[in-house]
């Protein structure tokens, strides 16, 4: 009789560079690292795992205040993911409650074959009613910790989550958990910056007395998407070097024992070599990228830190600035280009001027353009005699002239309700006219664009 599987599955000898399609696990890989929204992600991820398992049903749970709750279901037969259900367990039909329980609790991965004449859970309710063949139920562990469960069931034929299937979800599983901790977090600070500026919007009326506060919150927001980029940005190298490594590692202990046997032939090999040179660089190249990015993300963030004042150049620094941005830039159609001399050098404080393109770009993305819309965001850098020219542009929907005069003013919105607290460019104006020592002009025409002139010394003593 087939017996439970509690699995912490090794590869045979027979299968070195056998079935496993490293290019379908990258590309897998690359998907889930690559989405940062909780609700994108979740579709995505059981998209990925249904595909990969052959399964016809599947549900992602996550772990939340002590509770698992059913945050992502699909079917192959209707092709349609639904995310963010937040449904009790117990409400969730389709389900063997036991199975996910016991993985809930021991932490072990759970495959049955035959789910009907297998082990402790023939007797599940689900299993008894809906006589289903295969089951599959993976926990999903981030630093050591659980925080979800994937379960999927084929009811079309028994073993259908072969041994390579598994292998293959087991690493993406590592993956999700990962990307599925950092977009929970982003999700989190979104709501409470939301709930947060509501609040302080709603306290208007006591203006001077809010203003420092909300400055103080602008400034935080900042402060959030850089280490949002960082964890984003850093996640996909890591995430595809952590997956080489994995498959390196497992395919090195198969072909030892092999090798060890006797019975190693030619062509695996060959194979086997192969693996090692794909999975080693790609190891290295991702390794790579992952540390020229915290050499990016180290200096910008030890700049909005302090007020301290250095010499830097300043094309290499816009460009770091809108790494940390990246989150928000991919949700858009938009591109963003640098222009200027690379060797052009201000000495100035180098965190206001973070958050000054930070805020520019985000001005445009909130109020230039429609949601469907692709633009194009330019920063043009100048020196002209002992001053920096710092052009900033946008080719959206433009500024009204009524309220041209208007833009620099403190809560002066035009998105009052939704999200706006127009200290933005604000805090532009008082960080470019009263912390760098320069002078900012803007030129908009309706249907055309927006253009920013920011003139800064060279050296702000």
């Amino acid at each position: 009789m087939n017996r439970l599987s509690t699995i912490s599955y090794s590869n045979s000898a027979t299968n070195v560079g056998g079935a496993f399609d490293l290019a379908t696990v990258m590309k897998a890989s690359q998907a889930i690292g690559s989405e940062i929204f909780l609700d994108k992600l979740l579709a995505s991820v059981m998209n990925i795992l249904l595909e990969n398992a052959r399964a016809q049903i599947g549900y992602l749970m996550l772990e939340t205040d002590q509770q698992l709750l059913v945050e992502a279901s699909g079917e192959v037969s209707n092709e349609h993911i639904s995310v963010l259900q937040s449904m009790c367990l117990k409400d969730t039909p389709y389900l063997a409650r036991s199975i996910v329980n016991y993985v809930w609790r021991t932490k072990e991965t759970v495959l049955l074959n035959d789910a009907t004449v297998e082990g402790k859970f023939s007797n599940d309710r689900h299993i008894k009613e809906h006589q289903p063949k295969s089951i599959l139920c993976i926990p999903l562990m981030n630093q050591g910790q659980l925080s979800g469960i994937v379960y999927l069931e084929n009811n079309l034929t028994t073993e259908a989550f072969t041994p390579e299937r598994l292998q293959i979800l087991q690493l993406l599983s590592g993956e999700a958990a990962i990307a599925i901790a950092h977009a929970r977090l982003y999700h989190n600070l979104e709501q409470k910056v939301t709930e947060q500026t509501k609040e302080l919007s709603d306290t208007l009326a006591e203006l001077q007395a809010t203003q420092d506060k909300l400055v103080e919150s602008e400034k935080m927001v900042a402060l959030g998407s850089l280490v949002l980029g960082v964890a984003h940005e850093i996640n996909t190298p890591i995430g595809i070097g952590v997956t080489a490594a994995s498959l390196l590692a497992e395919k090195t202990t198969a072909f030892f024992e092999t090798y060890q046997s006797g019975k190693l032939k030619r062509s695996q090999l060959e194979k086997f070599l192969d693996t090692v040179m794909q999975s080693s660089g790609m190891l290295l190249s991702n390794l790579n990228r992952a540390a020229d990015l915290i050499q990016s993300f180290k200096q910008v963030g030890v700049d909005q830190s302090t007020e301290d004042r250095r010499s830097f150049q300043l094309k290499q620094y816009v460009a770091e600035i809108l790494i940390c941005l990246k989150p928000k830039l991919k949700t858009t159609q938009h591109q963003v280009k640098i222009r200027g001399d690379e060797s052009l050098t201000l000495d100035t404080y180098p965190g206001a001027l973070s958050q000054i393109i930070t805020n520019l770009v985000m001005n445009s993305l909130h109020h230039a353009y429609l949601p469907e819309d692709s633009g194009v965001l330019v920063f043009d850098l100048k020196q002209e005699d002992k001053q920096v020219l710092i052009e900033y542009a946008d080719d959206g929907q433009g500024i009204p002239q009524e309220n041209l005069s208007k833009i620099f003013a403190p809560f002066f919105t035009t998105k009052r309700g939704k999200g706006g607290t127009g200290l933005g460019l604000h805090i532009v104006y008082n960080l470019v006219t009263q912390k760098l020592g320069g002078k900012i002009e803007c030129e908009s025409q309706m249907g055309v664009g927006t253009k920013f002139i920011i003139k800064l010394p060279m050296d702000n003593c």
